[in-house]
């Protein structure tokens, strides 16, 4: 129970960072998307079920604050959070180059998926020419976002939590340490 209520915690601070602070500090319309980052973790790291459903409130509470189709992010997310627990068993959760992968990999995914639901749902608009333009950008944003948080997360870790172990970050790698 504590585990959810802190990824519904760190799910919020996402979400109002996405929302209200970068926007005044990234002017445009490319921010990072840290709820990515977030399914991705629990992706790796959550049973089935549990996040599953986690991931789908999550999704849902960022179209009630953000969204504009109701239903649009908990459709992206929870697909992104099947593909990668589909792939769980077959790699090591513990590498942070496989987070920093699952990032590239889980912002295609989340492009293909909203340009297929917003251009099937969609009479008149094309998505798809929109989406394939941004995406590299996007890309490039959420794996540096990725790799900061990684570094910060790693750096808190050791500085305020050294013989805590955190789940996916217990073979810390030196790549990351300050």
């Amino acid at each position: 129970m504590n585990r959810t209520v802190l990824y519904l915690a760190l799910a919020g601070i996402a979400v109002v960072l996405q929302t209200v602070f970068l926007p005044v500090l990234l002017q445009g319309y490319y921010k990072p998307d840290l709820l990515l980052i977030l399914v991705i973790y629990l992706g790796l790291h959550e049973k089935p079920l549990r996040g599953g459903l986690l991931v789908y409130l999550i999704g849902w509470c960022c179209d009630g604050v953000a969204g504009v189709f109701p239903g649009l992010n908990g459709f992206v997310l929870i697909g992104i959070f099947m593909v990668v627990r589909g792939i769980v068993a077959r790699i090591n959760t513990e590498s942070s180059s496989l987070l920093l992968l699952l990032v590239v990999a889980g912002t295609v995914l989340q492009s293909v998926l909203v340009a297929f639901a917003l251009d099937f749902f969609s009479q008149t608009a094309r998505i798809w020419p929109q989406i394939v333009w941004q995406l590299p950008v996007q890309v490039l944003l959420n794996l540096t976002a990725a790799f900061v948080l990684l570094r910060l997360v790693v750096w808190l870790q050791r500085t305020f939590m050294p013989r805590r172990d955190l789940p996916g970050l217990r073979k810390l790698d030196r790549r990351y340490e300050p």
